[in-house]
């Protein structure tokens, strides 16, 4: 299992909790991650491959995105 720099697995699962502490249910970063967990045969358990760092980035980008 592939795990980020907290010690976590790299999933959709933790990267949607990433969002959620750094947001709220209706940002559009949590949306993008319901969005792949309800599409994922896998859930939240879907392994992620991409890097941390551009995960994290993709995060922000959609946070800034997200109405205020």
């Amino acid at each position: 299992m592939i795990k980020i720099s907290t010690g976590e697995p790299s999933t959709l699962g933790t990267y949607r909790k990433i969002a959620l502490s750094l947001s709220d249910e209706n940002s559009r970063a949590v949306k993008f991650f319901d969005e792949k967990i309800d599409n994922s045969p896998n859930g939240e358990d879907e392994l992620v491959l991409a890097d941390e760092t551009q995960m994290l980035n993709i995060i922000i980008m959609l946070l800034q995105l997200s109405p205020r």
